[in-house]
Parts: C-alpha cells; sequence; structure tokens
C-alpha cells in the first residue's frame, strides 16, 4: 500500500511530524482505532499524534488519518473526555 512517510501538522504550535506509512501500517492503526484489537505502546504513540494533529499530508492523497481522527474523538466524546 503506502509506501512514504504521512506527514502530521500541529496548529498549536506549528510543528510538523512523520510517522510511518509503511505497508499497512495506517489500515492496523485504523483497525485498533475503531475497537478491533488491542493498542500496543508504539501504537498508542502514534494514535495520540493523529489524534492531536490537525492535518496530514498522506501519500497519493490518502485520507486514512481523517478517519481514524474521526474514530479516536468519537471514542473520546462517548467517555466524557471532549
Amino acid at each position: 500500500m503506502l509506501a512514504a512517510p504521512v506527514i502530521l501538522y500541529f496548529a498549536a504550535d506549528g510543528t510538523m511530524r512523520e510517522i510511518c506509512a509503511r505497508g499497512d501500517y495506517l489500515l492496523r492503526l485504523f483497525c485498533v482505532a475503531s475497537g478491533e484489537g488491542d493498542f500496543s505502546p508504539a501504537q498508542t504513540a502514534q494514535l495520540d499524534l493523529i489524534r492531536q494533529s490537525v492535518d496530514a499530508q498522506e501519500p497519493c492523497g490518502a485520507r486514512i488519518t481523517e478517519l481514524i481522527r474521526c474514530f479516536l474523538q468519537g471514542a473520546a466524546q462517548e467517555s466524557g473526555k471532549i
């Protein structure tokens, strides 16, 4: 699938961070974010970055990080964190 890194953008301080996007990594993060599996410490860190980001640049114009962010924000709203 994707081979280039995903660049995440953060509004608070204008920083950018890259996360791995090799193979099906983002798809696996999506599955974990949607409740299909357990979080590893590395996945938790990546999902926290995605949750805090305001935009992302993905290879080939993909928008998987937006879908992940929607699931994460929905889960936070359901648990009363937002």
